[in-house]
């Protein structure tokens, strides 16, 4: 448990041609430069990346936080491994899934230079006030366990409501999201709402938790 992101028409038009020209060889310079650490050559990779980075390519940061962090920065360049849990930390605020768990996986290793619980957790309410239904659902978990918050039912809801709010198709754990929802409205401690336990029970069993579908057959018989 512990272990555990107008102008003219005409000026306007030169302003899109001019960015679709730019942004062409950085997007390549982008390919080459994971291609090239992929490969094992980080003396390719890394102005590559390093110039993707500095054109705001989150990927690019990601991956030169790896080089830094693996200690293959080339001879002459910057060797920082607080610099390097930096640039993982704005890819993962950007919403780059990898960069969040290397960050943990970090953590975990208490490291000097690992970022501590605070910094995840701060990392994760960022991008879940933003809505994003995977970090929001990692939330919730922190508050049902305690896991470097205070056990709270509310921590839970307000982070299970994100997470239960996106499509199945981004977030296929939205069913069992609204369940939790359903649950905690109909039997939680801190408060009970009956009309929010029907109401995430149906979002739930539309989303296909079979749970929640028992759930609604069986009020439908009681109050039959």
């Amino acid at each position: 448990m512990k272990n555990r992101i107008l102008v003219s028409f005409a000026a306007a038009l030169s302003l899109v041609f001019a960015g679709g020209a730019s942004a062409q060889p950085s997007a390549s310079g982008l390919t080459d430069g994971i291609a090239a650490y992929r490969a094992g050559d980080v003396e390719t990779a890394w102005p590559l990346l390093a110039a993707a980075s500095e054109d705001g390519a989150i990927k690019a940061k990601r991956y030169l936080a790896y080089i830094m962090l693996d200690g293959e920065t080339p001879k002459g360049r910057e060797a920082d491994l607080f610099k390097g849990v930096a640039l993982l930390k704005e890819a993962a605020l950007a919403g780059d899934y990898a960069a969040l768990i290397r960050l943990e996986n970090l953590r975990r290793k208490h490291l000097a230079h690992s970022p501590s619980l605070d910094d995840m957790i701060a990392i994760e309410e960022a991008r879940a006030e933003e809505g994003d239904p995977v970090v929001a659902w990692r939330l919730a978990k922190r508050f049902e366990m305690g896991d470097g918050v205070e056990v709270s039912e509310a921590g839970m809801t307000k982070w299970l409501e994100v997470a239960a709010s996106a499509e199945p198709a981004r977030f296929p754990k939205a069913g069992e999201a609204a369940y939790r929802l359903c649950e905690l409205n109909a039997l939680g401690r801190e408060a009970k709402d009956p009309d929010a336990a029907r109401r995430w029970c149906a979002v739930a069993a539309e989303n296909g938790h079979m749970g929640a579908a028992i759930v609604l057959k069986r009020l439908a018989q009681l109050q039959g």
